[in-house]
C-alpha cells in the first residue's frame, strides 16, 4: 500500500527542523526559568524523541540535569526549581495531561510543546508558556513522521534558555545536512531496498552506542509502527555484560533475529572494539546481520542520518507486507479499551 504522503513527510524532516527551531527558540520565557535546577521532559513515543535526541547528541554540553518521565508520575524530587518541558504531539496524550497536573500541585516551572489538543488550549489560554507547531509540514498525519518538529523544539527551548549552545547558523546547517542526505537517499534507493529485503522476514534487533542509542530507539519505534514488524534494541557496553550468554538458547531462535549494528567513528575506541567483538560472537551463533556505518561529523548529524534510514526502511517494509504505514491499528485498540 503506497502512501506518498507518508514519504513527503520524510522528506520534510528538514523543514520541521528548522520551523521549530525558529519558532521555539523565539517563545519570550519567563525570567525564573533561568534560576531552575533541572529540567524534566515528560513525554511519549514520538513526543518523547527530542528528549532523547537532544541529551544524547549534547551529552556532554547540556548545562544541568536534563531527564526524560515516560509515564504518569514525577519523581519525587521535583519542585519549583525544577522546569517541567510537557511534550505531546497531539496535545491530548493521557500521560503527558497527568504529569501536567502533578507538576502543577508540587509548584514546578511549566513549559508546553504540542500542535493542539488540551495543551494548545492551556497555552492559548495563557496558563502555562509554550510552543505551538503548525503540521503543514507532515501531511502523513503520523506523530512519528513529525519527528523534526518535537527534535527542532526541544532544542529550540533549551538553547533559548542557554542550557545548551546551538545558535541559528547551526539550526540552518542541521537542517541542510537533514535534506541533502534525504535527498541522496531518494536518488539512490539501493541501500535501502537491499536492507529492507534483507530485513524482512525477520525480527531485527538495533544494536547501538553511546549517541545513537537514541537513534536506535527511534528506528525501533518506526519498524513496530510503520511497518508492523517486532523489533528490539540492545544498548553497548551494557549487552556485553550479560546479552551475549543468553544466545545458547533456545537454539532455533537465533534464526528468527536479525542484528542491525549501527556503527560510528565518534565512538569511544572501547566501545568500537566491543562492537568488533560483539558482532563476532553473534556471528558464530549463527545470526544474520547488516552493519550500517554512519558518516557525519557529529553526533547530531549521525542521528539524523540513522533516523532518515530506519524511516524509509520501515517504510519499505511496510509496502512489502501491503500495510498502511501511517496508522496504528493495535494501539489504538489498545487506547479505546482503557476507555
Amino acid at each position: 500500500m503506497t502512501t506518498p504522503s507518508y514519504l513527503k513527510s520524510i522528506g520534510y524532516y528538514h523543514a520541521q527542523f528548522k520551523e521549530a527551531w525558529n519558532g521555539s527558540n523565539k517563545v519570550k520565557m519567563p525570567k525564573n526559568f533561568q534560576g531552575v535546577s533541572e529540567v524534566i521532559i515528560a513525554g511519549m513515543g514520538g513526543s518523547s524523541f527530542g528528549a532523547r535526541v537532544v541529551t544524547s547528541a549534547f551529552i556532554d554540553e547540556i548545562v544541568l540535569p536534563v531527564h526524560l518521565v515516560e509515564g504518569y508520575d514525577l519523581p519525587e524530587y521535583a519542585d519549583e526549581t525544577t522546569l517541567v518541558i510537557i511534550t505531546s504531539y497531539s496535545g491530548n496524550t493521557e500521560e503527558a495531561i497527568s504529569i501536567l497536573e502533578k507538576a502543577r500541585v508540587k509548584g514546578c516551572k511549566l513549559f508546553a510543546i504540542t500542535s493542539g489538543g488540551k495543551l494548545k488550549t492551556v497555552i492559548d489560554s495563557g496558563n502555562i508558556p509554550g510552543y505551538i507547531f503548525d503540521t503543514n509540514y507532515n501531511p502523513s498525519g503520523s506523530p512519528r513522521t513529525g519527528i523534526g518538529y518535537i527534535v527542532g523544539s526541544t532544542l529550540g527551548v533549551l538553547s533559548s534558555l542557554k542550557f545548551v549552545e546551538f545558535s541559528q547558523q547551526k539550526a540552518v546547517k542541521t537542517a541542510s545536512f537533514i535534506k541533502s542526505f534525504s535527498e541522496l537517499l531518494a536518488k539512490s534507493n539501493d541501500m535501502i531496498y537491499k536492507m529492507s529485503s534483507k530485513i524482512d522476514g525477520f525480527t531485527p534487533v538495533f544494536i547501538a552506542s553511546e549517541h545513537l542509542i537514541s537513534a536506535s530507539y527511534i528506528i525501533r519505534n518506526f519498524m513496530n509502527e510503520t511497518a508492523k514488524n517486532t523489533g528490539f534494541i540492545a544498548e553497548i557496553p551494557a549487552m556485553n555484560h550479560h546479552f551475549l550468554d543468553g544466545l545458547g538458547f533456545p537454539k532455533e531462535a537465533n534464526k528468527q533475529f536479525i542484528y542491525i549494528y549501527l556503527m560510528s567513528s565518534l565512538y569511544n575506541d572501547r566501545n568500537k572494539k566491543r562492537f568488533e567483538i560483539t558482532r563476532g560472537i553473534s556471528k558464530k551463533h549463527g545470526i544474520n546481520d547488516i552493519a550500517i556505518t554512519l558518516g557525519a561529523k557529529n553526533r547530531l548529524d549521525e542521528i539524523w542520518e540513522a533516523i532518515i534510514i530506519g524511516s524509509l526502511v520501515s517504510y519499505n517494509l511496510a509496502i512489502s507486507h501491503k500495510v498502511d504505514p501511517r496508522t496504528n491499528e493495535m494501539v489504538d485498540l489498545l487506547k479505546k479499551e482503557l476507555g
